[in-house]
């Protein structure tokens, strides 16, 4: 796994799936409650924030999965479904 966008926060702790959930959810309703444009914009970096944290402390937890195949499939998969220009 290569060019994140982040820094791996905590990388020795281990949590339950649920938590990142919990915590991307948050994120989300933080972009949602904020009038104000410009600290919106930094709330949306930070949902990618939690997002690419999950995804990286899934793969660490789950070594048998391979995200570099796996994302290739999704983007695969979205490209079907028309999901882009090319």
């Amino acid at each position: 796994m290569k060019d994140w966008h982040f820094p791996l926060i905590n990388p020795v702790q281990e949590f339950p799936i649920g938590h990142f959930l919990d915590h991307i959810s948050l994120e989300i309703e933080e972009v949602k409650q904020e009038p104000d444009d410009f600290k919106r914009a930094k709330e949306v970096v930070d949902v990618l924030h939690a997002a690419e944290t999950f995804c990286r402390k899934y793969f660490q937890q789950n070594p048998e999965f391979n995200f570099e195949q796996i994302r290739d499939m999704v983007i695969e998969k979205n490209r079907t479904r028309g999901y882009y220009d090319y």
